[in-house]
């Protein structure tokens, strides 16, 4: 009897186990990687025991989705061919958005930088000039224009006036605008002896020496005559030579709206226009000029400056 009962409990036995390997083989572990041998039936029953005893967390979403994201994820450890390599590499050195953006709009305003010849005007400086002052009928009225304008010019004075009127030419200067020598007496340099140029020269800087308590360096030979020699001798006394390249001919008696096409047309950068302040035939059109031009080459974008600026 009692071989009886053991060879049963022996045949219950067998039968747990044969229940238990069965389980074993059809069930699916989280734990189990591909590929990995199944261990021992002591390690699946331990399995077994965690699996029953943790619930698993419920998943969102349906069963599409869950398919699909497990689809799009590769398991971590799957290895990667050659070109999958390379792809990924190339990933790698793509930017992030925002670098990209900040690049591409760096390089759009590089295209799109504003040059002078684009959109910003470019600087563009002009001088006026005034010969064979001063006087007190119409270098005090175009001062004042200057003033009013805000407007920095350049005076040639000959000696003979400025011994007339020095006060006149102490408020040139002490307006801010340059002043120049244009001889004493206004001859042709050209047709004098050495002695003679050298005296017009010299005594007109005497004259202003004594109103101003300085000489000047820049020298406007009346009618603009001038030759090597007269050159060599004026730099030799350490005097620089200035014409001009714009003449609307005011010493000529030229009408307002001559001269004023003339200038116009004539405005360049480094103009040097050339205007009387005493001496001429009509200079009362050239004080009736000077702020139509100054407005004019204003709103064309010109600057006014002094001759030794240009």
């Amino acid at each position: 009897m009692s071989n009886n009962n053991s060879n049963f409990r022996s045949f219950q036995v067998a039968v747990l186990v044969f229940i238990l390997f069965v389980m074993a083989g059809c069930s699916t572990y989280p734990s189990i990687e591909p590929h990995q041998p199944v261990a021992a039936s002591s390690g699946i029953i331990s399995n077994l025991m965690n699996h029953d005893s943790e619930q698993e967390p419920e998943q969102s979403g349906t069963p599409e989705d869950s398919q699909l994201e497990a689809e799009a994820t590769p398991p971590a450890d799957e290895e990667l061919d050659d070109a999958d390599q390379a792809h990924f590499a190339d990933l790698d050195q793509i930017e992030p958005v925002e670098e990209v953006k900040e690049q591409e709009e760096h390089a759009n305003e590089e295209e799109h930088a504003v040059t002078p010849s684009e959109g910003e005007q470019q600087v563009m400086n002009i001088a006026i000039t005034f010969d064979d002052g001063p006087d007190l009928k119409y270098t005090p009225r175009i001062l004042d224009i200057l003033q009013e304008k805000d407007v920095k010019a350049t005076f040639f004075v000959v000696g003979i006036q400025v011994n007339k009127y020095p006060d006149v030419l102490k408020r040139i200067e002490a307006e801010g605008h340059l002043i120049g020598n244009h001889s004493y007496n206004h001859p042709n340099l050209t047709k004098l002896s050495s002695d003679e140029l050298t005296e017009e020269i010299q005594s007109t800087d005497d004259k202003i020496f004594a109103a101003l308590g300085h000489v000047p360096t820049l020298v406007r030979p009346p009618y603009g005559s001038v030759n090597d020699e007269v050159r060599q001798q004026l730099q030799d006394m350490g005097k620089e030579v200035v014409l001009w390249n714009i003449d609307p001919r005011d010493w000529d008696g030229s009408t307002v709206d001559d001269m004023f096409e003339n200038i116009m047309s004539n405005a360049r950068d480094g103009g040097n226009i050339l205007l009387h302040s005493f001496g001429g035939k009509h200079i009362e059109n050239t004080v009736t000029l000077l702020p139509l031009i100054i407005d004019e080459l204003r709103a064309q974008g010109y600057s006014f400056v002094t001759v030794d600026e240009l």
